[in-house]
C-alpha cells in the first residue's frame, strides 16, 4: 500500500507541475518593448553644460507587466552626439500599456554649437536614439533588449522647463 501511494503522488505532482512550468516559461521570455523619443526639455544651463531631459514613450507588448530597470542610451541630433548615459529610476509598465521614461542628459556647449550650425539648414531635427533597455519584474527575469530609433523632431519641442 505504501509503495502504491509513493508511485502515484510523484506522477500526479509531475502532471500538475508540467503545465505550470510551461506557463512560467512563456512569461520569462518577454517581447522587446518599443521605445520612441517624444520630447526634449531644457532644465538648466551651467557655465559648461546644458542639462536636458529626454522623454521616452515605452510600449510593453507583453501580457504581463514589465519593470523598465534601466535604459542605456546615446542621443544624436543632426548627426551630432548630444549625450549618452543611463536612466535614473525604474518604471513599471502594465501589460500592453505605454509608460513614460525620462532620461537626464548633459551636453557641452561645444556640441551644441556644432548642432546650431546644422540647425540653420533644416526645419526639423533629425535624431538617432540608440541603446539598451533592461527589463525585469514579477514573472519576468531580467533581460536586455537593444533598440535604435531614427526620426525627426520639431525644434519647437525643445522648451525650457524649470
Amino acid at each position: 500500500m505504501r509503495s502504491l501511494i509513493c508511485k502515484t503522488i510523484p506522477g500526479r505532482l509531475l502532471f500538475i507541475l508540467v503545465p505550470v512550468l510551461l506557463a512560467a516559461c512563456a512569461t520569462i521570455n518577454p517581447q522587446r518593448p518599443e521605445v520612441n523619443l517624444t520630447g526634449l526639455q531644457i532644465r538648466e544651463a551651467t557655465l559648461s553644460h546644458l542639462n536636458m531631459v529626454a522623454d521616452l514613450r515605452v510600449f510593453n507588448p507583453n501580457d504581463v507587466a514589465l519593470t523598465v530597470r534601466e535604459v542605456d542610451y546615446t542621443l544624436q541630433l543632426e548627426g551630432v552626439k548630444v549625450a549618452d548615459g543611463q536612466s535614473l529610476a525604474p518604471v513599471e509598465i502594465g501589460a500592453r500599456e505605454t509608460g513614460q521614461v525620462q532620461l537626464r542628459i548633459a551636453t557641452s556647449y561645444w556640441d551644441l554649437l556644432n548642432l546650431v550650425n546644422r540647425l540653420q539648414k533644416s526645419d526639423d531635427l533629425a535624431f538617432t536614439l540608440s541603446g539598451k533597455v533592461r527589463v525585469g519584474g514579477f514573472k519576468i527575469l531580467n533581460k536586455t533588449f537593444p533598440f535604435s530609433k531614427e526620426g525627426r523632431i520639431d525644434p519647437q519641442t525643445l522648451r525650457f522647463a524649470p
